[in-house]
């Protein structure tokens, strides 16, 4: 059996770039002002690149991006036909191939359920102090967006590292808010980056009480991130990044790094990081890395989105133990 290899994207919303909201600066590290809203032109962009290359993995919705709004009232300074056509895009481009689902609510302030109003700390301080009985709710509000929306998911990614200080807490609250929401006894999370890690896998982090939550980590660097502060967009820099994660030849870079220890290479990625302050410039790094991936490797490895890699890992749970942290 061929090894999965899975792409990770975090933080996409409709329109609003959720790291202007969160970023706690105007501008990037050259001096350009950051730019605050992605046009859906991008995210064509991006879809024919995921379409071209067969690419399979995560792919998250801010469902109330920034404390803007939301998936179905709308946002602040965003068109209901933008809005309405960002989400028929991601559904019919991206779905099945990429399992949706929330990064909570806001990715920013957190919000109080009883009011709707934002709270004074972000959404990972907030968690850090909560219980199974409070992050519930707070979950299958998020999930509820999405399938209002006309998602189906059955995952969910931590904004930041949500959770982490809880996460017995937070592994029953999204097990039990899947199940709320949608009815399945089975899910899936991303929280936790398993970088430079042999044999990095997935694993499972719950199983009792007929519910089943797995645990996918990431196991590389956000290499495209570095295309947000800089005006560079020439080929010679693009090829420069991707030769971190794969050379033009297959055989060096971190994935193969990865590959070689008998992990799963799960990238990861940032809608930022793919948008490049609007220059587009990290979606030709992933089709150069894509492309590489697919000519070099395609006897090894086989692209896989999270719902595939979840069913792998339930249909033999005893290979994918809990790591040592």
């Amino acid at each position: 059996m061929k090894t999965p290899v899975s792409l990770i994207i975090d933080d996409p919303a409709p329109i609003i770039s959720v790291y202007h909201e969160h970023a706690g600066k105007d501008a990037t590290e050259d001096g350009r002002p950051l730019v605050a809203t992605y046009p859906n032109e991008l995210l064509f962009r991006f879809c024919d690149v995921a379409e071209k290359h067969g690419l399979r993995g995560k792919f998250s919705v801010v469902p109330m991006a920034g404390n803007k709004g939301d998936l179905i009232r709308g946002f602040q300074g965003v068109s209901r036909a933008d809005l309405n056509e960002w989400i028929a895009c991601v559904q019919t481009r991206l779905t099945p191939a990429f399992s949706v689902c929330p990064e909570m609510l806001t990715h920013h302030l957190a919000v109080d359920l009883s009011t709707g109003r934002d709270l004074p700390l972000n959404e990972k301080d907030w968690a850090s102090t909560q219980t199974r009985e409070t992050l519930t709710p707070y979950i299958a509000k998020a999930l509820s967006l999405l399938t209002e929306a006309g998602f189906s998911p059955v995952g969910v990614t931590s904004p930041w590292d949500f959770g982490i200080e809880v996460e017995e807490e937070y592994q029953e609250a999204i097990s039990a808010a899947v199940e709320q929401v949608t009815g399945s006894r089975v899910a899936w999370f991303f929280l936790r980056t398993l970088r430079e890690r042999p044999n990095a896998k997935p694993w499972v982090a719950l199983d009792r009480n007929g519910r089943t939550l797995v645990s996918i980590p990431a196991t590389l660097r956000d290499r495209f991130w570095e295309s947000i502060d800089t005006p560079r967009t020439d080929e010679e820099y693009v090829r420069s990044v991707a030769d971190r994660l794969i050379s033009e030849d297959g055989t060096r870079g971190e994935i193969l790094d990865v590959l070689n220890t008998g992990g799963y290479p799960i990238l990861i990625t940032h809608w930022q990081s793919l948008m490049s302050n609007g220059l587009g410039t990290g979606i030709r790094m992933l089709d150069t890395v894509a492309e590489r991936i697919n000519r070099t490797l395609s006897d090894r490895v086989e692209w896989k989105s999270f719902e595939e890699i979840l069913n792998m890992v339930l249909a033999n749970k005893a290979a994918y133990p809990k790591p040592v942290f």
